[in-house]
């Protein structure tokens, strides 16, 4: 007799929960991917704005990890891949818009003279970043804030006004709560080999074989929608929206895939294994709102030869970021529209999330006069709220995360939970999280229900 296909249900149909069904269903498995919402793709989404493809979440994925990349060749999108049409990133500081030193590393400059021309931090900060090299201290061993380590071998102004700005606003928190294991694994490998971390960065960029030329981003000609959008057509009958999963015991499924934020991962868990849903609801959540506006071209008097700006929390402003995105990507914008996107909120800063559309509106064009001098109103605003969006990654994470992982493989070894939450936050990482959760499934050794 011939043994019947694995059956495998997904929970969640976010980038994560979509890459780990088409995996399993690439293997042979019978699968069904349940979302609860009317829609797949969570929080990658590209909607018009202004008569173009504007994301609304994530609007690129690493080029320098495979994973991403490799599944948009699988799905025959390679011929729509796009790279940044500009690089060059800056900073709000000192009263002006200040480019990043090059060559750094996650903010951490490798060039001092660079950062000294860069004006981003005064001579005093740059004086007291100068010792680092020669500062007495020993490797890192084990896990702490990222802030901490900063702090100590760099000082407060250059881990204020160019550390936390670039990790603090991905991770929309502040350095000072962050993992460096978890958030900033290169800053923590070079921390983890000697004393000096700018001399051990130099030498793991000395050694590397990247080329620096290659594109550190890439993107989707009409947004990241369309790669979720592949993977929900591709999955075709065997996505099922408006379908949550209220207890697991209701699925026919030999394996499970949770795809789902940490907090409802652990509501499902609870009949399972306790002690995994209490370390699951450990995890904490940031809340963003993304602001996309479109101006009139011929109204924007301010440069435009960038990718964007970063603002540092010590500035006291609401965005925490902004994108021109009309100028870093050349499918979006055109002679007659600039279009932007600004980001708000961040761990325990609720401001943006608490004001209503027109107030947060008033509050970035202000911030936008301050950081751009730029006075004019956009013809088009669209606001992405993201509530409890984005996980905080605390030291100590990725032994939380083992530590759930461990308990799920002893209670309940037919079930895997993945998500942003567990080991990464960007696109390509989540879709090899999905992967991974897939092909543990399917594995040789794990046992069906």
């Amino acid at each position: 007799m011939q043994a019947h296909a694995v059956k495998v249900a997904v929970v969640g149909a976010g980038i994560t929960g979509l890459a780990a069904g088409y995996e399993a269903a690439q293997a042979g498995a019978e699968v069904v991917v349940y979302e609860a919402t009317k829609r797949a793709g969570g929080r990658l989404l590209t909607t018009e704005l202004a008569g173009q493809p504007v994301d609304e979440g994530a609007d690129s994925f690493l080029a320098r990890v495979p994973w991403a990349t490799k599944l948009c060749q699988d799905l025959g999108l390679e011929a729509e891949i796009v790279t940044p049409a500009q690089q060059t990133a800056f900073v709000y500081s000192r009263g002006a818009l200040r480019a990043l030193p090059q060559p750094n590393v996650l903010g951490v400059p490798l060039d001092f003279d660079a950062l000294a021309v860069s004006g981003i931090i005064s001579s005093n900060g740059v004086h007291r970043a100068c010792q680092e090299p020669d500062l007495a201290g020993s490797p890192l061993i084990g896990d702490e804030s990222i802030g901490k380590l900063i702090r100590k071998r760099l000082g407060d102004e250059l881990a204020d006004q160019l550390v936390d700005p670039l990790i603090g606003g991905i991770n929309a928190s502040s350095i000072d709560h962050l993992s460096i294991w978890a958030a900033a694994p290169q800053l923590a490998e070079a921390a983890s080999r000697g004393h000096s971390l700018v001399r051990e960065l130099r030498r793991l960029a000395a050694s590397s074989t990247t080329n620096p030329a290659q594109p550190v981003f890439f993107s989707l000609r009409n947004g990241l929608g369309r790669l979720t959008d592949e993977l929900a057509n591709r999955l075709g009958d065997r996505l099922h929206l408006l379908s949550p999963v209220i207890k697991l015991n209701d699925l026919d499924a030999d394996r499970v895939i949770l795809a789902l934020p940490s907090d409802t991962t652990s509501t499902l868990v609870t009949t399972v294994s306790t002690t995994a849903a209490d370390l699951l609801r450990r995890i904490d959540y940031a809340s963003v709102a993304l602001v996309s506006l479109a101006f009139d071209a011929s109204k924007v008097n301010h440069p435009m030869a960038g990718s964007g700006y970063l603002v540092p929390a010590t500035e006291g402003l609401t965005i925490t970021a902004c994108s021109w995105a009309s100028s870093k990507w050349s499918h979006i914008g055109s002679a007659n529209t600039v279009v932007m996107r600004v980001s708000t909120g961040r761990y325990t800063d609720d401001r943006a999330m608490l004001m209503d559309d027109d107030d947060l509106l008033a509050a970035i064009q202000a911030d936008l006069a301050t950081t751009m001098g730029l006075d004019v109103k956009p013809h088009t605003v669209r606001f992405s709220r993201w509530k409890r969006s984005l996980p905080q990654y605390r030291p100590g994470h990725l032994e939380l995360i083992a530590d759930i992982e461990q308990t799920l493989a002893r209670d309940v070894p037919w079930l895997q939970v993945t998500g942003g939450w567990a080991r990464g936050l960007g696109v390509a990482t989540c879709i090899h999280q999905g992967q991974q959760a897939a092909r543990a499934s399917m594995s040789q050794n794990k046992l069906a229900r």
